[in-house]
């Protein structure tokens, strides 16, 4: 790209270039009511905003060190060299997008668009200079101004407040919030001479007071009032715990947030519930519901796995056909299910009995899957027992209490729930479903709630300060702030457009270089003040340590409920392979798994040396032609089950009353599974 000088201007092809003499001249003129006469020729001028300097109306039009003449104190402040020329550049898109010779460009703040005009300087299209590194940054921010500044007509200590002749602390303001001579105190008001101070002279305060109008305008909010004075010009900025509003935001600009205020619910203290059913649940409160379910879901499967394994029901049709048969009555419909029904009733009282018993069932002559189980099952048992005991104690003592804690309790019982009308919009928003109520004149503070809940307006409030007035109002009542929040608001300071940035820059540099804020200075105040009459901050952990009250929940019992699940796995298995082998006749490997070793060894226990278990074996033979899982060459034969030492006439008698009873107790025309 080619460039051309001419009067020291250098203009680019892509339009970049320094305004027309005779253009800028007729920008300037045409600001009037800013117009002057120089002090050095006399030549018709116009004055700089900000500065008491008169230019000539060719005031930037072409490259010139304008500063240095014009307006040496824009240099000294900046600490910029006043001898760089510079003008006012005539298209601002174009310098924006210049591409071969980029161009750096700003906004001036001389004329700016407040006066109607917008116009644009740049350096680096007079002299061609790179200008990338170097950033205009005041010396000062402020550049020494004097702010006024004022509370709320609110007092809200310890944040903003007066004192009375005989320097008591004032809640309630009256005729001395106009009396300057009473000086403001507080924890914002320390804050804000504390960053005064910090700011080595970048500004001054001068505090006054807010107009009585701006309360008739905002008769519901003496915050939003002294917004309405910022906005009106009649103050520049307003210092207290001023929540960030979306009506408010309407109205001024802001500093940068100073904290933010959680708004939390505010609701009756708890009460002790003495109910029968309230106490009769505690037994249940060591285990978190999941872990019930799961205790019962694996008691269920060891009740159904075990009959399956035991093989009872088979002997059972078996017996039920045989008495038919032998006293000539009709085979039951639908046997089967009748009695997988019953021997399904069996099996559960039995393993729930030994569950609630911490046992588990002995028979030396189980099969592998059965016993398989039963080991699983009973560690199950050993740790979910050992854990509901050690619990059990600390909460059959622990009190139960009645208490409505989080703003989504409130609203599922359809609580009414007072609230200020400067949160109206930012509450509705949040929690569409609850019965909020905004009270009008006198409902912009804390005074305002109290009054309405004791006008029984409310069931509870919400709110997000709380000083010492506040929490010993609270106490006389019963009531208690929660965890529950329902609302978080920054709070900032609305404050004059053109000082928004320099006070927020000295808020955050006070912060981050020497510590300083305004919760740190409310805790100074806090420690050096009575304290409250009772504790209004209060959770359902408050009365109980959490650690001994914690339920006991799935992931602490993983190793026990995963440990049966392993060993349940594997019983089924071994029982599937098992009855494949068994009709395959491969009594070999049947009999690894079945009801008796192939040692032989549990047979011995179970039929030689106890003539009860001979009286059931006899039986079960009879039913069955392989009870055993052995092959039918290693059964039992009958002359052996026919030894009188070990069986005698009495138990064949037994065996075929007990049939007689389970055919009689299952009659043709019934069954369980048309209920």
């Amino acid at each position: 790209m080619s460039l051309s000088t001419n009067d020291n201007a250098t203009s680019a092809d892509d339009g970049c270039r320094c305004m027309d003499d005779g253009v800028s001249f007729g920008i300037l003129n045409s600001l009037e009511d800013r117009s002057c006469t120089t002090a050095n020729d006399g030549d018709p001028g116009i004055r700089l905003r900000g500065r008491d300097r008169c230019v000539p109306l060719t005031y930037g039009a072409t490259c010139a060190p304008h500063d240095a003449t014009y307006n040496p104190d824009y240099c000294r402040d900046y600490g910029i060299d006043c001898y760089r020329p510079w003008c006012y550049v005539a298209d601002r898109d174009s310098c924006m997008m210049a591409n071969s010779t980029v161009q750096r460009v700003y906004r001036s703040t001389y004329i700016a668009a407040e006066d109607g005009i917008d116009l644009y300087w740049s350096y680096t299209v007079c002299d061609g200079l790179d200008d990338w590194g170097d950033t205009i940054m005041p010396k000062q921010t402020l550049g020494g101004v004097t702010i006024q500044a004022t509370t709320p007509h609110a007092y809200f200590p310890p944040y903003h407040y007066k004192k009375n002749e005989a320097g008591e602390i004032l809640s309630v303001p009256g005729e001395e919030y106009w009396n300057n001579s009473i000086p403001f105190e507080g924890a914002m008001v320390e804050y804000l001479d504390r960053l005064q101070t910090l700011s080595d002279g970048d500004f001054d305060i001068r505090w006054t007071f807010g107009s009585r109008a701006s309360k008739l305008i905002h008769p519901s909010s003496a915050y939003t009032a002294s917004v309405q004075d910022v906005l009106d010009g009649l103050i520049d900025m307003a210092v207290g715990p001023i929540w960030v509003t979306g009506e408010r935001l309407r109205m001024s600009t802001y500093t940068i947030p100073l904290f933010y205020s959680p708004t939390a619910l505010i609701a009756p203290k708890p009460g002790e519930n003495d109910k029968l059913g309230s106490q009769a649940s505690k037994v249940l409160a060591p285990f978190e519901p999941g872990v019930w379910l799961m205790i019962l879901l694996i008691i269920t499967l060891t009740s159904l796995l075990s009959m399956w394994f035991s093989g009872e029901k088979k002997q059972r049709v078996k017996a039920v056909r045989r008495s038919s048969r032998e006293h000539g009555r009709a085979e039951p419909k639908r046997l089967n299910c009748a009695i997988w029904g019953r021997l399904g009733l069996d099996a559960c009282l039995r393993t729930f009995t030994y569950f609630f018993s911490a046992g588990i069932e002995q028979d030396h002559g189980a099969s592998l899957p059965t016993k398989l189980l039963l080991f699983g099952f009973g560690a199950f048992i050993l740790v979910v027992v050992s854990a509901y005991v050690a619990n059990l104690a600390a909460f059959l003592t622990r009190a139960n209490y009645t208490y409505v804690g989080t703003i989504e309790e409130a609203t599922k019982q359809g609580w009414k729930i007072c609230a200020l009308p400067a949160t109206k919009e930012e509450l509705q928003v949040a929690w569409p479903d609850t019965q909020f109520v905004f009270s009008g004149a006198g409902a912009g503070s804390y005074h305002g709630l109290v009054d309405a809940w004791d006008a029984n307006k409310c069931q509870a409030i919400v709110y997000g300060f709380a000083n010492l007035e506040l929490k010993n109002k609270l106490c006389e009542r019963d009531l208690v702030i929660t965890k529950s929040v329902v609302l978080e608001n920054p709070v900032a300071w609305p404050i004059r457009s053109d000082y928004a940035a320099g006070v927020s820059y000295h808020i955050y540099e006070a912060e981050k270089k020497y510590g300083l804020n305004v919760e740190y200075l409310e805790a100074e105040f806090d420690a050096r003040t009575e304290q409250p009459t009772c504790n209004v901050e209060y959770s359902s952990q408050d009365s109980e340590s959490s650690d001994d009250y914690t339920k006991i929940s799935l992931p602490n019992l993983f190793l026990p409920f995963v440990l049966w699940g392993s060993v349940a796995i594997i019983a089924f298995f071994l029982q599937l392979y098992g009855s494949r082998m068994k009709k395959k006749r491969r009594p070999g490997m049947g009999t690894m798994i079945g009801r008796n070793s192939s040692l032989g060894l549990t047979r011995s226990l179970a039929i030689k040396d106890d003539p009860d278990l001979h009286a059931l074996r006899l039986e079960m033979y009879e039913l069955n032609d392989d009870p055993d899982g052995l092959g039918p060459e290693e059964d039992i034969q009958p002359e052996e089950l026919e030894d009188k030492s070990y069986h005698t006439a009495e138990d064949d008698n037994a065996i075929a009353q007990d049939n007689t009873i389970l055919s009689a107790s299952v009659p043709s025309s019934w069954s369980p599974c048309e209920l």
